[in-house]
């Protein structure tokens, strides 16, 4: 089995999703979370995607050309328009959103619509632990996976970071 460095695996994952279609910026996120997914053991939201990510982005499913835009926004609130892409670009640009959001109003709520699979959600909160904010990841599918613990399938298990400032954030 080959071994890469984790740039190394961004940079081929990143590689084919270009090559299937997907923008740059675009396939760019999506190679960040899939290696990271991957690398901490998440394999079911790592690389095992890249197949699935790539084929949609081939057939049309996904949008490969779409930018995510500030769809609406007012006081702290706000909504990003994935335009059918692949959601990674799309959650990054919302928790950013809601980060400046939070910052100017003492509290926010962003939210992402008209995207693909979002993947490990709470790694898209990474960013609000790492600004000392409390972040609360939500997402919805068909009942797909049990939450932490539980017997049964949920449509939505929920994810959540606290961190207060200069801790450490945890998975």
């Amino acid at each position: 089995m080959a071994t890469l460095q984790l740039q190394q695996a961004r940079d081929a994952v990143a590689q084919a999703l270009r090559t299937a279609g997907a923008n740059a910026a675009m396939a760019d996120a999506t190679a960040r979370a899939l290696v990271l997914a991957e690398a901490q053991g998440l394999g079911s939201h790592g690389l095992s995607r890249i197949g699935q990510y790539t084929t949609h982005l081939r057939n049309g499913r996904v949008n490969g050309n779409a930018v995510p835009t500030l769809r609406h926004a007012k006081g702290g609130a706000a909504l990003i328009d994935a335009h059918e892409g692949l959601a990674f670009a799309a959650c990054e640009m919302a928790v950013a959103e809601a980060i400046t959001r939070a910052r100017d109003f003492g509290i926010s709520i962003a939210g992402v619509a008209n995207s693909h699979h979002c993947g490990v959600v709470v790694d898209h909160l990474r960013a609000a632990a790492a600004a000392g904010m409390v972040g609360l990841g939500f997402a919805n599918s068909p009942a797909a996976m049990p939450a932490a613990g539980a017997a049964t399938r949920s449509s939505a298990p929920t994810r959540w970071r606290p961190c207060s400032p200069g801790a450490t954030p945890r998975r």
